[in-house]
C-alpha cells in the first residue's frame, strides 16, 4: 500500500512548463501548481475566490461612477446602483434610446441626453435649476440651463452643447444658472460631437473637425481649427492629470483626452495639439 501524502503549503504557480519541473516536495509538503482558476494562495493556504451575484435582472446601457455613487440607464429610467442589494430608480420618464451625457462635481452629477436633463445628489434625484440667482436680474436675463447632449466642466463652468452651440454656466459655484442673453460661444459647424476639456481650453468636435477653444474667459477666448477629422460620437475618454504621464509615446503633461474619428484614435493634448496616435479605420 502506498504511504499517504499530506500536501499542506502551496507555493503558487510553478515556473516550470512541465508537471515533472514543478515543486512537489512529500516530506515538507510545499508544491506548486501548474494552473490555478479563480483561487488565491494566502499564507500556503489555497482560498476560493469570490464569485458572481446577479443583483436585478436590469439591462444597462450606460454607466456613470459619481464619486461613491454608481448610476446606470436602462430604457427609460437612471438607476442608483449599490454596492449591495438591488438597483434603485431615481428618475424614470427619460427618453428611451437617447445618450446620456454626464459630468461630475463633487458629490454632484449632472446629466442631459438632448430631451431631458438633472442632478443627482447621494442618489436622490433634483431639477438643474436654482430656485432663485444671486446676481441682480431685472429682465429675467439669467435662468435655467438648456437641456443638451454634450457636457463638460472645464474652467469653473459647465459647458453644455445644445445643436451647433455651446452655452455654459455663470461658473463660480453657480452651475445652475446661465445668461440667456450671451452665455454661449458662436455657433459651430454643424452639431456639435465632442466637448473635450484638457488644460488650457476645450475641444469642440462638429462635422468639419475639431476647433480648440483656448482660455478660461469666455469674452476673450480664442478659436483655431486643430483637426479635419470629425470625431465620432460617444468615443471620447478623458485622461485626468496624474494618471497617465504619456500615451503611445506622447507626454501628456496635464489633463488630456483621446477620441475616435473615421480615421484613427486622436490624442488631443494640452494647449490644443491634436495627434493621431492610431491610423486605423474606425466604422
Amino acid at each position: 500500500m502506498n504511504p499517504a501524502v499530506r500536501l499542506s503549503t502551496c507555493l503558487g504557480l510553478g515556473a516550470s512548463a512541465t508537471a515533472a519541473g514543478l515543486v512537489c516536495d512529500v516530506d515538507s509538503g510545499r508544491y506548486a501548481l501548474a494552473e490555478a482558476v479563480n483561487v488565491d494562495v494566502v499564507d500556503g493556504r489555497l482560498v476560493r475566490r469570490p464569485g458572481y451575484e446577479r443583483l436585478a435582472a436590469i439591462g444597462f446601457t450606460e454607466l456613470f461612477s459619481g464619486g461613491a455613487d454608481l448610476y446606470g440607464l436602462a430604457g427609460d429610467g437612471l438607476y442608483l446602483i449599490p454596492g449591495q442589494g438591488e438597483p434603485r430608480l431615481v428618475r424614470g420618464g427619460l427618453t428611451p434610446g437617447a445618450p446620456m451625457a454626464f459630468v461630475r462635481l463633487g458629490d454632484t452629477v449632472y446629466y442631459a441626453n438632448g430631451h431631458e436633463n438633472g442632478c443627482l445628489h447621494q442618489g436622490q434625484a433634483r431639477a438643474w435649476a436654482g430656485e432663485r440667482c444671486p446676481l441682480p436680474d431685472r429682465i429675467g436675463r439669467y435662468g435655467p440651463p438648456p437641456v443638451g447632449h454634450e457636457l463638460a466642466f472645464q474652467a469653473g463652468r459647465i459647458w453644455i452643447a445644445v445643436g451647433e452651440v455651446v452655452h455654459f454656466t455663470l461658473g463660480a459655484g453657480l452651475q445652475d444658472w446661465v445668461d440667456n442673453l450671451g452665455g454661449y460661444l458662436p455657433p459651430f459647424a454643424g452639431r456639435v460631437n465632442l466637448l473635450a476639456p484638457v488644460g488650457g481650453g476645450l475641444f469642440v468636435g462638429d462635422p468639419a473637425g475639431v476647433t480648440y477653444v483656448a482660455g478660461t474667459d469666455p469674452k476673450t477666448m480664442t478659436y483655431a481649427r486643430v483637426s479635419p477629422a470629425p470625431p465620432i460620437p460617444g468615443s471620447l475618454a478623458l485622461l485626468p492629470a496624474g494618471r497617465h504621464d504619456s500615451l503611445a509615446g506622447h507626454e501628456l503633461g496635464g489633463d488630456a483626452a483621446l477620441w475616435a474619428a473615421p480615421g484613427g484614435i486622436h490624442l488631443g493634448l494640452p494647449g490644443g495639439r491634436v495627434v493621431r496616435v492610431a491610423a486605423i479605420p474606425v466604422p
